[in-house]
């Protein structure tokens, strides 16, 4: 393909991945609208420089998500959904062109459209594209980064200052100062093992670092300065305590050493079968430059899995070396144990690719292949799975060609395996990836999404309370319910003057009430011991040491 033809095939499928539903999938997850939280106080208060959460609690991490996903709000602000997730896909999309030419120019045309692929299909690369969330603002400015010094690396050129400065100083804009420290461990490695003090003048880590550090303080120091000890705090338990101690952070998510790998191989699918290549592709690339994707993805990984706090997004930042050096092996394998280990593990596709053609179609005639195991999941799960059967057997006019074209699919990577055409058999998975995942998201998700959402619940608390009396709830309220409710949210309990007041009450906090009264109305969603959430009259406070989920 030429260059152009290229660029569009890599744009149309990134939409097809990050905005198929976008904007039909409601909020469901407790991140999503605790992020939209935050733009909707940014936007009623005008307070950009250091957004905050309702309750004024400064933010975690720094502004860039929120500066982004504020500015489509006001764009489009019928459309709360789209435009919070805007930012995640709009970003995906340059994060995974800057991969396309960074592979182009260091390893050759022929890597281009496979590296840029593989990172757009990748699970945990889509996830965080369609996400109303901070982490795709830090992948994608380092990404942006990783390009231009593949690209300067690969040409023997010193690399454009203020854009890499510009990558790097956004990226810790987004997250902090883990964007100047992946970089740097990276550049280091590169430098340590090929003994080339060198790499790093071409690479101006340096000068290109210490802009981005200074830019970055600078918003701190004023942010600081505005808000006193209580963002300092934070910002000390964010990047430090979360590092070394998530008990003493409060931030959970402590797991051991090892904790990260597997589920890195679970965010790289369906291209964890080509890791051999990947391998290959960084011995045989242009030493720098496959050197530099090689210790990036090492770099992070150790990185991140000496910190206390862990979450598989963490690892999302190394998916774009893990693309360039994937995309290497394709237009050049090279090596007898390269292609060994790649057909052995591409072998696999056959079955993966036919379970899924057979569980699609299953689901398209009306059989749940997942029933036998519904016993075994939480309620809300099964409830959960129950709607996906139901939803695909009304789809089955998408699901069976899809099931189809998934069977031809299948013989067409079989055949690319056996004759080591590795490209063929990326182009192949790629588009099966991405008609599945658009499937998913125009069909089934939204579906999912309003079966666990309390969207159309509050919506219907909007018909039935009048605009001028207010709604209370027990604090801290469940994010998703303080989105979507029709008006800010009172903390309970009301005050004591013996009249009705709409409250939102779990049925667990509903049972406590003293003679509680019947409610208004009752939500169809579950919310694990909490039970479901009801609109009551309420006239009694709760109990102390109730709380919601």
């Amino acid at each position: 393909m030429s260059a152009r033809l290229e660029v569009a095939v890599v744009v149309l499928a990134c939409a097809a991945l990050y905005l198929t539903g976008a904007a039909d999938i409601p909020f469901y997850t407790r991140g999503e609208p605790r992020e939209g939280l935050v733009v909707r106080e940014m936007l009623a208060t005008g307070n950009w420089l250091v957004p905050s959460r309702p309750d004024g609690e400064p933010i975690r991490k720094p502004p860039l998500y929120y500066w982004a996903a504020a500015g489509a709000a006001r764009v489009l602000p019928a459309r709360p959904e789209l435009a919070l997730r805007l930012p995640s896909a709009v970003l995906a999309t340059v994060g995974t062109l800057a991969t396309w030419a960074a592979a182009r120019r260091a390893f050759g045309a022929a890597a281009g459209l496979p590296s840029a692929l593989v990172l757009a299909t990748a699970f945990e690369w889509v996830r965080a594209g369609t996400s109303a969330r901070i982490d795709m603002t830090l992948a994608a400015t380092l990404a942006v980064l990783l390009a231009l010094w593949t690209r300067a690396l690969a040409r023997g050129r010193t690399v454009a200052l203020l854009p890499a400065a510009l990558a790097a100083a956004l990226g810790t804009l987004a997250k902090g100062p883990v964007a100047l420290v992946l970089p740097a461990l990276a550049a280091a490695g590169l430098a340590i093992v090929g003994r080339d003090a060198g790499v790093l003048r071409r690479l101006r880590v340096g000068t290109v670092l210490g802009l981005a550090a200074g830019a970055a303080a600078a918003w701190y120091a004023i942010a600081i300065a505005r808000e006193g000890t209580q963002l300092l705090g934070v910002v000390a338990r964010e990047n430090v305590l979360r590092f070394v101690d998530t008990e003493d952070a409060g931030t959970g998510h402590a797991h051991g050493l090892g904790y990260l790998l597997p589920l890195g191989l679970v965010g790289l699918l369906p291209w964890v079968p080509l890791l051999p290549l990947a391998v290959a592709g960084a011995r045989r690339a242009p030493r720098a430059a496959g050197g530099l994707a090689a210790a990036w993805v090492l770099a992070g990984i150790a990185f991140f899995s000496l910190a206390a706090a862990k979450r598989s997004v963490y690892l999302l930042p190394c998916f774009p070396a893990l693309a360039l050096l994937i995309g290497a092996g394709v237009a050049t394998p090279g090596g007898a144990r390269a292609e060994r280990g790649a057909r052995a593990l591409a072998a696999l596709y056959t079955p993966a690719t036919l379970l899924l053609a057979a569980a699609g179609a299953a689901l398209a005639l009306g059989v749940d292949p997942g029933a036998p195991f519904a016993r075994w999941l939480r309620e809300d799960d099964a409830a959960g799975a129950a709607v996906v059967a139901r939803v695909a057997h009304e789809q089955a006019a998408v699901l069976l060609p899809a099931a189809l074209a998934t069977v031809a699919g299948t013989i067409a990577i079989a055949r690319a395996r056996r004759r080591g055409d590795w490209r063929r058999l990326v182009l192949v998975v790629a588009a099966l990836a991405v008609a599945w995942t658009a499937a998913f998201d125009a069909r089934l998700h939204p579906a999912i999404a309003r079966a666990r959402s309390h969207a159309a619940f509050l919506a219907r608390v909007d018909t039935l309370v009048p605009p001028d009396v207010p709604l209370y709830a027990v604090f801290p309220p469940d994010p998703g319910v303080r989105f979507y409710a029709p008006r800010p949210l009172r903390r309970w309990p009301p005050p004591a003057d013996g009249a009705p007041h709409p409250s939102l009450l779990w049925e667990d906090e509903w049972r406590r009430l003293p003679d509680a009264p019947a409610p208004l109305a009752t939500g169809d969603v579950r919310s694990g011991s909490h039970g479901r959430l009801l609109l009551v009259p309420a006239v009694a406070p709760v109990r102390t040491g109730s709380r919601s989920p």
